[in-house]
């Protein structure tokens, strides 16, 4: 039974689609839990890493005041537990980090991270008696802030940045604050020389838990700035550089520029920072720089002359991060896009094949239509040469069978008439020979004979090639 073309064409876009609407298989990597979200001090966390399609070691680090009963655990494509000791309040981050892994789909090298966060509180009663402590040595705030002569207005303790404007005979003004909290403690302040045009005064709140707050107060100076030659810019005060190992500061060094960003990958608590005043007398103070967390840290590098007035602050934002997100992004991105091609090409050998297959049956239903239309005029069609003239051969006797069998008994009596003749001379020839009884026979009467006996013979002979050649004459034009 032949299937159509269509059937066949049909079944196969449907095997397409299947194969595409499939669920896929989730790609190798960690996943971290933890049993609960937030916790006391002194509780214990259970930490569960499950690896998905991985085998081998995995590392564990902890940000935060706790500790871990053990910092690696094995995975064969399943999960392993540790515990958690919480020790101090705060975010308390937890990574899990692959170390000797490998795929077990592919056999590569996995080499993921993964990481959650707990929050520890302290317990109740001590939360509710240490609260107005707590958030006094958090508390990085200002009470006022402004500058004389010529101060400013609108002061607010959440407002970080100020402006204004001073006549071109200011050529310098005194910076002023104080914190809210007794135990912060607060630099920038004191006088402050003024350049023509922008100047930045910075003024740097510390609490006494190491919370950071920067207050920035531009002071535009009225006058002639001038270009900004080569003098003008090493009368600049503050500092003439600033290195942190490898890193990169963004934007790029300048000492006119206060504010910079920077990103750190690793477990360090504190950075190296390498810096160089644009004086030798001048004292250089980092703040800041001891324990730095996962996420987002301020550094303040205070910058004061031998009198102890300031006279630059700069401010960097630290991106902790225990793992290259980026690069992480990069490589699922990688794997996502290897899926993507392999994908497109299995439905391109696939749709190869569909097309192959109907080529197939086109050009097969092409050759048996034209060979049906090359036949069927002829009749007889699928009948060998041999069988053929043996029918035609057959046809023609039964068709001339009584014209024959007259033909043989027209032959048949010639031949009677023509056996008679010869008996009959046969008869005289004897006669003649017992009549005379003669040594010799006449020539003529033997002339005679002779005659009569090669004209019989040749008469049979003659019959018998006429009726041969009449079959072959009637055979040939049937």
């Amino acid at each position: 039974m032949k299937i159509g073309t269509k059937k066949i064409i049909c079944t196969l876009l449907c095997l397409v689609i299947l194969i595409f609407l499939a669920p896929k298989a989730q790609a190798a990597g960690l996943v971290i839990a933890f049993s609960e979200s937030t916790v006391e001090v002194g509780d214990t966390v259970t930490v569960t890493v499950t690896g998905k399609e991985l085998s081998g070691t995995v590392n564990l680090s902890v940000s935060g005041e706790a500790t871990l009963s053990q910092n690696t655990v094995s995975l064969n494509n399943g999960s392993a537990s540790v515990t958690a000791t919480i020790k101090g309040e705060g975010a308390i981050r937890i990574t899990a980090t692959a170390g000797n892994m490998a795929d077990t789909t592919t056999s590569e090298t996995y080499t993921g991270a993964t990481g959650g966060t707990i929050t520890a509180v302290g317990n109740k009663q001590q939360n509710k008696n240490d609260n107005t402590d707590s958030k006094e040595k958090s508390n990085a705030n200002l009470n006022n802030l402004g500058i004389r002569p010529n101060d400013f207005s609108g002061f607010s303790p959440s407002k970080l940045t100020y402006d204004v404007t001073v006549p071109e005979d200011v050529d310098s003004v005194e910076v002023y604050a104080t914190a809210q909290a007794s135990s912060a403690t607060i630099s920038g302040t004191g006088m402050k020389t003024l350049e023509y045009g922008e100047n930045a005064l910075n003024v740097v709140v510390t609490a006494q838990d190491g919370t950071v707050k920067t207050y920035t107060i531009n002071v535009t100076r009225e006058g002639e700035t001038g270009e900004n030659t080569q003098e003008n810019v090493e009368t600049q005060k503050g500092l003439s550089n600033i290195k942190i190992g490898n890193l990169v500061l963004n934007p790029s060094f300048a000492t006119n520029i206060y504010e910079y960003t920077v990103k750190y990958i690793g477990k360090d608590t504190s950075l190296n920072i390498e810096t160089v005043p644009t004086e030798p007398n001048y004292t250089v103070e980092i703040l800041g720089n001891e324990e730095l967390k996962e996420g987002e840290n301020t550094i303040t590098i205070l910058v004061s002359d031998s009198e102890g007035n300031n006279v630059a602050t700069y401010q960097l934002t630290v991106n902790k991060s225990l793992v290259d997100e980026e690069a992480l992004a990069k490589e699922k991105e990688q794997k996502e896009q290897a899926e993507q091609r392999k994908m497109l090409m299995m439905a391109g050998g696939i749709v190869a094949v569909i097309f192959i297959i109907v080529v197939i049956i086109l050009v097969k239903r092409r050759r048996n239509r034209a060979y049906a239309e090359e036949f069927s005029g002829i009749p007889f069609a699928g009948i060998n040469d041999e069988e053929y003239d043996d029918y035609t051969e057959n046809k023609y006797e039964e068709d001339n069978k009584e014209e024959m069998e007259n033909e043989d008994y027209s032959l048949e009596e010639e031949k009677d008439k023509n056996e008679d003749t010869l008996e009959e001379n046969d008869y005289v020839i004897e006669k003649v020979e017992d009549e005379d009884n003669h040594q010799e026979i006449d020539e003529k009467e033997r002339a005679k004979r002779e005659f009569l006996s090669g004209y019989n013979l040749d008469n049979e002979s003659h019959f018998e090639d006429e009726k041969t050649r009449k079959r072959r004459k009637g055979k040939r034009f049937k």
